[in-house]
């Protein structure tokens, strides 16, 4: 029965064109662009920053291997007995090196969630989610602490 119901919600969406497609579920299948942000410093400095900021708030970092314009880090993972599934955020960064003594820091949240019922496991980009600020306000905080270290 639910195998039919979403033959025949599928059907509609290719029959129906993208202009009806309701704008919750075209969202869901948009391309999410990355929050980015400047921060003070060179490349290594805020790459070393942002390794702390991770640290900070319980992230583990996955990925942080070869030269420091990529770095991965993800949350604990969250179970739930009840809905039977786990969450867990996963976060991709890109450094860039501007002008001025600037690094550009390129974010993008990706919801990971497996379920014990249907659907298995997913990966959602995060369009907003609070973590994007808490990070980069963690990352200024890393910066200021080390410049106050250094005079």
């Amino acid at each position: 029965m639910r195998l039919l119901a979403l033959f025949v919600f599928l059907s509609a969406i290719l029959l129906g064109g993208c202009e009806n497609m309701p704008d919750s579920v075209r969202e869901r299948f948009s391309h999410v662009e990355p929050k980015v942000r400047q921060f003070d410093g060179d490349l290594r400095t805020v790459f070393t920053a942002a390794q702390l900021a991770f640290k900070r708030l319980d992230f583990v970092l996955t990925d942080s291997s070869g030269a420091p314009s990529r770095l991965e880090a993800s949350s604990r993972i969250v179970t739930s007995e009840t809905l039977g599934d786990s969450r867990q955020l996963v976060a991709n960064l890109k450094f860039h090196q501007r002008d001025g003594g600037k690094t550009e820091v390129e974010m993008l949240l990706s919801l990971q969630v497996q379920a014990g019922s249907l659907g298995g496991a997913s990966a959602q980009n995060q369009r907003e989610h609070g973590f994007y600020e808490s990070f980069f306000a963690t990352v200024q905080q890393v910066l200021q602490e080390r410049a106050g270290d250094s005079r």
